[in-house]
């Protein structure tokens, strides 16, 4: 089912809450990946932040809930099978691992779970993700707002990432999201999630997801 951003606002009005607007959102400045790992965060704060176009976002506070783990957990354990149960791999997966989407200036994100595809970066590389995954999960929480998901969604497009799956744990569904067209494909429980070309022959039932 192709659908527009106005109806994603339509079938995900979870996303509409607004938080209470962190020290993070307040910050105006500009930052560099480097500048971002150096800044020191109140002791008290417990809130995970990323950088999304040189811009501090709150991720999560205080941390992703039993639901969020449980999801991350089925999607990145299937991945991996998938990925790496041949003779020949298939790419590395990771479960929250930090990213710099392959710009070491503005972006560092930590993605819920991640794919990058083989030969795109180093076996056991130091420090974070180097380059933009070929495939991100995101499982939204019901702090997520609507602009949140999709700057953070841009920043991947802009950035190469060649599929992105946005979980709505609250609703049951999944938006996929493609780097080689605008149209965004709405999935529910009875659907059926597809690694088209960045994993063929990949499947998993939507229903699976949200089975607790």
């Amino acid at each position: 089912m192709a659908i527009t951003e106005e109806l994603v606002q339509t079938v995900a009005p979870e996303t509409q809450i607004e938080p209470q607007i962190s020290v993070g959102e307040a910050i105006e400045k500009l930052y560099t990946v480097e500048e971002f790992l150096a800044l020191e965060w109140d002791n008290d704060d417990e809130t995970v932040y990323e950088l999304i176009g040189g811009r501090i976002v709150p991720k999560e506070k205080p941390g992703p809930s039993a639901v969020h783990s449980r999801i991350a957990n089925k999607i990145g354990s299937r991945l991996e099978v998938f990925a790496n149960e041949g003779e020949t791999s298939l790419g590395q997966v990771f479960n929250g691992g930090a990213c710099t989407l392959g710009r070491t200036d503005k972006d560092y994100v930590i993605p819920d779970v991640s794919f990058v595809a083989e030969g795109r970066m180093p076996k056991r590389p130091s420090g974070p993700i180097p380059v933009a995954p070929d495939l991100v999960v995101e499982i939204n929480s019901p702090s997520d707002t609507v602009e949140r998901i999709h700057n953070k969604i841009e920043a991947y497009r802009l950035n190469g990432v060649r599929l992105v799956w946005s979980i709505y744990p609250l609703g049951d569904y999944i938006i996929v999201h493609r780097l080689d067209t605008p149209k965004l494909l709405l999935l529910w429980l009875e659907d059926e999630l597809d690694g088209e070309a960045v994993l063929p022959g990949f499947k998993l039932k939507v229903s699976a997801l949200f089975q607790y």
